[in-house]
């Protein structure tokens, strides 16, 4: 009698599963086609198409693989799930959407979807680097040891390694490691920057001294062929920006300016392109050159906030500080939530000397979520200007704590501490400053600011 009641709750069950209503089907990402080049928007067209025709997981991860590449990481992750849910899902899908989830900053379910791959090396090694973003250090080191028991010679793992040493206060660890790599011929301006920082915190100053001087750049991109898989979906223009931006990235900016202006003619009316041609002009001192793009990508595209801000940050390079300022406000109006216009606004009130209105717009930045230390080092200068001393001294700390080497920073701080009257460490941070960089013009000028304020007490 029991052995038929289950059978009789099991066919109900069975019959009940059978009545219930299948899934909807995802909703397709609405994308504007007409803002992309005519080879790209042919190719993502005829993904959609695919997609409303026949929606399987290939086809769906085709139109993710297409959609990322072109920067939109969101309508990409609606793609990649929906693939996941259905049968014959590719292999890789999981990668991808791990990408994009870490371009939104969704650090932690990018780790868990890295987590299906068990004989791929950089799956393991970007879980490293997104532990380390996270703060998780320990996750962080059994990351990068999974990378390196796959691929021993996986550089990106052993730069990991370093990062995650230094972040421990273990620089000589660091040290080791990267001197390996420099040994195997790794010379990337990064790798030069993280041995000088490891140099650095072990105290050999000099050699610090050497590699700190040159510029820094961010990490190279590591070698990953399921990411340059998905590269390859780029089409038309957004490849040509691509490789000229590469060339930027390789101190190239002739050949990056090159590149550019020949975007330009092809694209007058893009601004992305046209802002990057903006940039390449203001950093070549071509600022006339420069605002002329800026106007041409803003009667194009008046709604798009980096064109008005490219526009005041080289309105303010020609001292125009009036303008520049309505062209900030004007990108503040079109997107408050945007810290990078409120950092643009209070440097450009400092320059023109209107410290408390400019330290208003950096601290409306830093509150809403700006993360660039360079926007706590103008702030904490405003603070100093305005003799509020002890919060300039919490900015500069912050500045400090990211960047140890900032000479404007460190000036900074002395001063601060002196005015607070802790003169005896205000002293010591300047003179071990001084013995790394004796003719830093930051730093002499916080020795003179400390002597004069001496003299008057």
């Amino acid at each position: 009698m029991i052995n038929m009641q289950k059978v009789i709750v099991t066919i109900a069950l069975l019959m009940l599963l059978g009545c219930s209503s299948p899934a909807p089907p995802p909703t397709i990402p609405k994308v504007d086609i007409t803002s992309f080049s005519p080879e790209t928007a042919v190719a993502i067209k005829k993904a959609l198409q695919d997609v409303a025709s026949n929606g399987n997981a290939a086809n769906w991860t085709t139109l993710g693989l297409y959609l990322q590449a072109h920067g939109f990481s969101a309508e990409a992750i609606v793609c990649y799930r929906a693939a996941i849910d259905l049968p014959n899902t590719p292999f890789k899908v999981n990668y991808w959407l791990a990408l994009s989830l870490a371009k939104l900053g969704q650090y932690e379910e990018a780790i868990l979807q890295c987590g299906v791959y068990e004989n791929y090396a950089p799956a393991f090694w970007r879980q490293g680097y997104w532990h380390i973003d996270l703060d998780n250090v320990e996750e962080a080191e059994s990351a990068f040891n999974a990378a390196l028991h796959i691929d021993e010679q996986a550089v990106a793992a052993l730069v990991g390694q370093a990062r995650m040493w230094l972040q421990r206060n273990n620089p000589n660890n660091a040290v080791e490691i990267l001197e390996r790599i420099s040994q195997r011929g790794g010379n990337h301006p990064y790798l030069t920057y993280l041995l000088g920082t490891a140099y650095q915190r072990t105290g050999n100053s000099n050699e610090a001294k050497i590699l700190l001087a040159q510029p820094c750049k961010t990490p190279p991109k590591w070698e990953d062929p399921w990411r340059l898989e998905m590269d390859s979906y780029q089409r038309g223009y957004a490849f040509s920006i691509k490789n000229a931006i590469a060339k930027l990235d390789d101190g190239n900016t002739a050949g990056a300016m090159a590149d550019f202006r020949l975007l330009a003619k092809k694209h007058p009316q893009d601004s992305v392109v046209l802002i990057n041609l903006a940039n390449l002009q203001i950093q070549t001192s071509r600022l006339d050159e420069a605002l002329e793009t800026c106007k041409n990508s803003i009667r194009w595209n008046p709604k798009h906030v980096p064109s008005q801000l490219t526009m005041a940050l080289a309105l303010m390079k020609k001292g125009d500080f009036s303008l520049a300022q309505a062209y900030v406000s004007k990108a503040i109006e079109l997107k408050p939530s945007n810290p990078q216009s409120y950092s643009l606004a209070g440097k450009i009130a400092i320059s023109n000397r209107q410290v408390q209105i400019g330290v208003l717009h950096l601290e409306r930045a830093v509150a809403i979520g700006s993360n660039d230390p360079r926007t706590r080092e103008m702030l904490g200068m405003g603070y100093l200007e305005l003799k509020d001393y002890e919060k300039a001294a919490h900015q500069f700390r912050f500045v400090l704590s990211v960047m140890p080497n900032a000479t404007v920073s460190i000036g900074g701080y002395a001063v601060a501490l002196f005015s607070t009257g802790n003169s005896q460490k205000a002293t010591e941070i300047l003179q071990n400053a001084l013995v790394r960089y004796p003719n830093d013009a930051h730093l002499q000028r916080a020795v003179r600011s400390i002597s004069q304020e001496r003299n008057t007490q």
